[in-house]
């Protein structure tokens, strides 16, 4: 073998390993490293220094994820049929680090670092979309940078909430039905109906974005097919099947294990923690009379403009482009999006969802995707192998200037008009964020975040949200008790569970005896119960369900030993006849 041959087949040295990795990263990775950095810091610093931004349903589902894993009966079918198991399922391989990272499910950190991931992600996909309908490299990075700066995306990066992961999916469901749009390639269309799916098992509102995006499919299938009626609409329904049949799926197969598991396939809607049952825990129903539906209409307005104060702006200028384009694809990926947002302002005006700021976040990719559209310089519609005009003959040298620098002047002014609308969003977006009329937990965290003073009462009580729980916590770990002695419905008590030492000394409600040792504690070998407060969602407990006055003076149960006081009250009970 000669030099140069020896020289050729050398081995690469590690500089050149990593010369070869670092040209392949694409933009998209960069732009999810760059926002993942910044994003854990503030789910770590949200985690375990300001739990005042933590979100109930998030905290919940660590709970949920410890508890397939390291309850006294630890089982897959613990993870609950009430809410999509997506979010969960994502927490296990940081739930599972538990015994050598405790904080990881004390202080809810598993949480708080997926949703911290997902939301990277969203961004990430947010970029990829601005490309996908055109938009300039510069432009659509600086576009993206004011969506990850936004205050709801940068709040539902880091307080372990589920909104991260269903704009993640959503945002994959967009850009695959764009580029079915555009190519009509079948595996466009099958990625669509996956990433549909992945979306339905993270939040159920899903089925909006599945319902628009099938009838997007269809219509556009069947006005763009050639031939006989008969082969139109074949092919229409073999196209509709492709997009349909993975969310059918998942919805068939979430239905299924939960019907047998726990005796009804909808448990979001039949169980005792469904979401019926909470809304009329906490008094909810629907408007009874006119005015009180156009009041939560004006609320719903209200907010959706608070997010985004040019939605209307950006709404008739997205169609007026489409229509002066002719560019009807490019009316695909914002109706899935669109879906959700209609699907929840319905929700929320009639009060079948608790009136939540979170139920609007979609309207913020929602109006990046309709900016992107709107400033997007290149014909994506145009064939890549169309023959481009001949150009006009110039005529005056005035004339040639003009025809050169009025579109260069016009893009650069959409592009400004594009910054500053995304740009002022995240200002006035923060006021509605940090507004205690609209959101109160999560405006008063806010608050006390920049409170550089002696917090508020109601900031204070923010901030010790979960302290009561722990108290109780910390309290049975300190009694040394045998596995299954305790009691407790984690419905309400899943910071109680989270936070012991030895979650296998209680039996909770995901346990195969739960129902029996509830119905007779003392003969199941129960030392004590753990009831808090009926009030509002507490009501909803199985404790106080089957024992109403128990909480009151042990009636059914036994003895107070303890009771626990602070914002959410605690007692605890010892049973009648326990050893």
């Amino acid at each position: 073998m000669n030099i140069a041959a020896a020289r050729a087949v050398r081995p690469r040295r590690l500089t050149d390993h990593w010369h070869a990795a670092r040209v392949r990263l694409s933009p998209g990775w960069l732009c999810f490293v760059i926002c993942l950095v910044p994003y854990l810091a503030a789910a770590a610093f949200v985690s375990l220094s300001f739990n005042a931004l933590l979100g109930d349903d998030g905290v919940s589902r660590v709970e949920i994820a410890s508890r397939i894993l390291f309850s006294a009966d630890p089982h897959l079918g613990a993870i609950g049929f009430v809410w999509s198991p997506i979010p969960v399922l994502a927490m296990l391989p940081l739930v599972a680090a538990k015994p050598a990272l405790p904080v990881l499910v004390t202080q809810a950190l598993a949480g708080t670092i997926v949703s911290a991931v997902f939301m990277s992600g969203a961004v990430a996909q947010v970029l990829g979309l601005l490309r996908d309908v055109g938009t300039g490299r510069r432009l659509r990075w600086a576009l993206t940078a004011l969506f990850a700066l936004h205050p709801m995306i940068v709040l539902y990066a880091a307080n372990a909430m589920s909104e991260a992961g269903f704009i993640f999916f959503l945002l994959l469901v967009a850009r695959a039905l764009n580029r079915w749009l555009r190519t009509r390639e079948s595996g466009a269309l099958v990625a669509t109906g996956f990433y549909l799916a992945l979306a339905y098992l993270t939040r159920y509102e899903a089925a909006a974005a599945a319902l628009a995006g099938t009838g997007v499919v269809v219509l556009t299938t069947f006005l763009t097919s050639r031939g006989q009626l008969r082969l139109r609409l074949r092919l229409t329904m073999l196209d509709a099947l492709i997009v349909v049949a993975p969310f059918t799926a998942a919805f068939a197969a979430w239905a299924g294990f939960s019907w047998v598991i726990t005796g009804t396939p909808f448990a979001q809607f039949s169980s005792n923690y469904g979401n019926a049952e909470q809304v009329a825990a906490i008094g909810l129903h629907p408007p009874q009379t006119l005015s009180t539906l156009l009041a939560n209409v004006g609320q719903a307005l209200h907010w959706m403009v608070g997010l985004e104060p040019f939605l209307p702006l950006v709404v008739l200028a997205c169609l007026g482009v489409i229509i002066r384009r002719r560019d009807w694809a490019a009316l695909g990926a914002p109706a899935v999006l669109a879906a959700v947002l209609a699907y929840l302002f319905f929700a929320s005006v009639t009060e079948q969802v608790p009136p939540q700021l979170r139920f609007y976040i979609v309207e913020i990719p929602l109006v990046l995707l309709m900016l992107g559209i709107i400033v997007g310089h290149r014909d994506v519609t145009a064939s890549s192998t169309a023959a481009a005009p001949e150009p006009a003959p110039p005529t005056r040298r005035a004339h040639s200037l003009i025809g050169v620098l009025c579109p260069a002047v016009r893009r650069r002014a959409i592009a400004m008009g594009a910054l500053l609308v995304m740009g002022l969003t995240i200002p006035l977006g923060f006021q509605i964020v940090a507004n205690p009329a609209v959101d109160g937990s999560f405006a008063t965290g806010l608050q006390a975040l920049m409170n550089r003073g002696p917090l508020t009462p109601t900031e204070r009580a923010v901030e010790l949200q979960f302290a009561p729980d722990r108290a109780v916590s910390a309290y049975m770990d300190s009694l040394h008790l045998p596995r299954e002695s305790v009691l407790i419905d984690d419905f309400d008590g899943f910071v109680v569970i989270m936070s012991s030492s030895h979650p296998d000394q209680y039996v909770i409600t995901s346990d195969v005896d739960f129902q029996q040792d509830l119905a007779d504690p003392a003969a199941a070998g129960i030392a004590y119960v753990l009831i808090p407060q009926p009030t509002g969602l507490v009501q909803l407990d199985a404790v106080n369900r089957a024992y109403p006055q128990a909480y009151a003076n042990g009636t059914g149960i036994g003895t107070l030993v303890k009771t626990f006081a602070g914002d959410k009250e605690w007692r605890l009970y010892r049973v009648v006849g326990a050893s």
